[in-house]
């Protein structure tokens, strides 16, 4: 009898929802029709021109859309001012033409940004705000974000203020500041998106600070940066809600509680394209239409992964309930493990997960030759908390189905499904021999919670020791 042994060291990462969409009180509608949330602040960048344009990206695409709170200001102070409360809470952006004494010439552009306003009384907006942006980006908190760039720009010999976010405009910081817009202009000649290139710029600092510093960075730096910002900043997917809890009635509503500001579905991509931009493709890689029936792989337009749609057929090594044990380039399998997999029953081959790889890659799949075992993370970003299809037995899916219509959830001791990540963690010798502990992302959305989760598991058994826990997973590929 096949044996599994459950997580160990559960990490569950879990959408909180809150507040309710009360229907019945039409004051409290009316009510918030007359509040404003106001957010102040200041561009105190010298070399930028007035007027500009300032607002909340709301969706976080470094434009300043049609329905987001936007003002085109004639001077360097400005106060946004909208009903919407995501005017405090998502990051400020400045669409702005340089002046004559940047390298760049009077009539380059730049965008400028600085992180939510918050509870701030007074946002500045410069380019070492910028920067702050650019490390919170690749993935760090405000906090953090902030003292990264203090201890780069620390380094430089600079007299920093007390916090340079209140102080980024003080005399000392005006000739970095200026260095900065500079490069920026330069890097974005390239075909990065802007936030790689802030990304970049922020990566930069480190290493080429005193050559930002001193408006001497060579073309190999630039391009050096470049690359930075395009391993260190990838978009990434929303979470796929759409609807509000309705704490009051119990229930999900289309409707947000203006009482009750704050839930997920009123924020980012969920609110302009429901969280995620995929595309299908046949079997060379080609896009296919949105309502194609048929399609081999799924292409991720934010992140650029491509990943792997299952085949619904026994004889194939693709089949959806089809299970591998897991074998990278330093990590065999147990013989236990092996003895798990289906191609030791199927007659198709194919046991192992780096043996699936290889066969994906040797025949070229959706035009793609680099299949690897996805991280977690990766997956993670794949899994859609809106998603309400459901399998036979009534399990929630938790990848878009329009897109992956594949989905095996579930198998007699795993309930939810799991699939294989390349994630490892080591732990305590003294708890599990130090042997790796792979990530496997729980896939689907628990049904009637709203809530999905990751779970760390204890999978991989020892080479030539008694294995307790042997295990074989269902798999899904991403190439790039």
């Amino acid at each position: 009898m096949r044996k599994f042994q459950l997580a160990m060291l559960p990490v569950a990462l879990t959408v909180a929802l809150s507040g309710c969409n009360s229907s019945s009180s039409d004051s409290a509608t009316n009510d918030a029709s007359f509040l404003n949330y106001d957010v102040s602040g200041e561009v105190t960048s010298t070399a930028v021109q007035v007027p500009y344009t300032v607002c909340a990206d709301i969706n976080r695409d470094w434009a300043c859309g049609s329905n987001e709170p936007a003002l085109n200001a004639e001077q360097y102070r400005f106060t946004l001012s909208s009903p919407d409360i995501r005017v405090t809470t998502s990051p400020l952006v400045v669409k702005a033409s340089l002046s004559a004494v940047t390298k760049s010439g009077a009539n380059a552009e730049v965008l400028l940004a600085a992180p939510a306003a918050m509870d701030n009384a007074h946002t500045l907006i410069n380019g070492i705000t910028t920067l702050v942006v650019g490390e919170m980006l690749i993935g760090s908190s405000r906090e953090i974000a902030v003292a990264t760039v203090t201890a780069n720009l620390k380094a430089l010999g600079l007299a920093l203020p007390a916090d340079i976010m209140h102080d980024s405009n003080q005399a000392a910081l005006a000739k970095m500041d200026l260095q900065i817009l500079q490069t920026l202009t330069a890097l974005a000649g390239s075909d990065l998106s802007y936030g790689q290139v802030v990304a970049g710029m922020a990566r930069g600092l480190k290493l080429y600070g005193q050559d930002i510093l001193d408006g001497t960075l060579e073309k190999s730096q630039l391009e050096h940066m470049q690359a930075l910002g395009k391993v260190a900043y990838k978009p990434l997917n929303d979470t796929g809600l759409t609807q509000h809890l309705n704490l009051a009635a119990g229930g999900m509503d289309t409707q947000a509680d203006p009482d009750a500001p704050g839930q997920d579905a009123s924020y980012g991509l969920d609110v302009t394209d429901g969280g995620f931009k995929l595309t299908k493709l046949d079997a060379t890689g080609t896009p296919l239409a949105e309502d194609s029936t048929t399609w081999d792989c799924v292409k991720d337009e934010r992140t650029g992964l491509i990943w792997e749609v299952k085949a619904d057929d026994p004889a194939s090594y693709r089949d959806k309930h089809r299970l591998f044990a897991y074998e990278s380039e330093t990590l065999k399998p147990h013989a236990d493990d092996l003895a798990l997999a289906s191609c030791q029953t199927d007659g198709v081959g194919v046991c192992t997960t780096l043996e699936y790889a290889n066969k994906l890659n040797t025949s070229g799949y959706c035009g793609k030759t680099n299949w690897r075992v996805p991280t977690m993370n990766e997956q993670f970003d794949l899994l859609d908390f809106g998603e309400s299809a459901t399998d036979e037995a009534g399990n929630t899916y938790g990848l878009p189905a329009k897109y992956f219509n594949d989905q095996y959830i579930g198998h007699p001791d795993l309930a939810y499904g799991y699939y294989w990540s390349s994630t490892l963690l080591r732990t305590d010798p003294g708890y599990t021999s130090g042997q790796a502990i792979a990530h496997l992302t729980q896939m689907t959305v628990k049904d009637g919670t709203g809530l999905g989760e990751i779970t760390a598991y204890y999978a991989l058994c020892a080479q030539g020791q008694a294995c307790d826990s042997p295990n074989a997973l269902t798999l899904r590929m991403v190439a790039e």
